[in-house]
């Protein structure tokens, strides 16, 4: 059949794994398919900076949200804002993010503080009356807003919309199929994230999270290839590793 938007394989992806149903479908479609998107890119760079736990939380709460909304919409999603202005604005808030914990990152490194807030990426950016609000339980905010943002337009929302057009009579185990199918690969990503956490200064995490993050949105807006992403994605975790195995070979050890 033909898909309703259909856009990087989607097609394909669903035609090879359509005989298993609409659940299993959804759930390995959905794991498979969104391996190095910036969903996961903003997943693995918030766990090693914010509590683990909320940012698994916060995401997969964002992925229940959009599922849901992609399968009950289906189309009229992407359709209410005109074209090109998703890309733009997703773009802008990922720099904007990746700016501000640039800051932090340098902040961080000439100071004696150990960790940074888990919202300060977003002080600044976000009306002061709401980053006051989202004090306390902002770890899970920050995931949930990142995630929310990320999502929109991208692949995982285009494959979800298809997936309800595919399977018309089995909406809600789409939605189950793939949400679990997101929260099984955020919960790896999580992972990755908290065991860097445990080996790499903030700092250093910080600033290869701000280049990620810039990355990320300048290929939303048609400046950077999405191999280019990639590298300096990897740059930015050799950057991280190397100053850390630095540090440790320069600092004094404690007797």
């Amino acid at each position: 059949m033909a898909l309703v938007l259909d856009a990087g394989g989607i097609s394909g992806l669903i035609q090879q794994y359509e005989a298993l149903g609409p659940f299993v479908a959804s759930l390995v479609t959905n794991f498979l398919a969104t391996f190095g998107d910036k969903g996961q890119l903003a997943v693995i760079t918030l766990a090693t900076i914010y509590d683990t736990k909320r940012v698994f939380a916060g995401a997969i709460t964002a992925f229940a949200i959009w599922n849901v909304i992609e399968v009950s919409v289906g189309t009229a999603v992407l359709g209410v804002l005109p074209a090109g202005v998703t890309p733009i604005f997703t773009g802008g808030l990922f720099v904007l993010v990746g700016l501000w914990t640039c800051f932090q990152a340098y902040s961080l490194y000439t100071s004696t503080e150990g960790r940074a807030g888990a919202t300060d990426a977003f002080e600044g950016i976000l009306p002061d009356g709401v980053y006051e609000r989202i004090q306390g339980s902002s770890a899970f905010v920050v995931a949930f807003v990142a995630i929310a943002v990320a999502e929109f337009g991208d692949k995982t929302q285009l494959l979800t919309i298809n997936l309800a057009a595919t399977f018309p009579n089995a909406p809600l185990a789409v939605i189950a199929g793939a949400w679990l199918g997101l929260a099984i690969r955020t919960g790896i990503d999580a992972f990755i994230g908290q065991a860097a956490e445990q080996f790499l200064p903030m700092a250093l995490i910080q600033a290869a999270g701000a280049a990620v993050f810039v990355a990320v949105g300048l290929f939303q807006w048609g400046l950077l290839a999405g191999s280019t992403v990639v590298v300096i994605a990897a740059a930015a975790v050799a950057f991280a590793v190397g100053g850390a195995i630095y540090r440790r070979v320069t600092e004094p050890q404690a007797n």
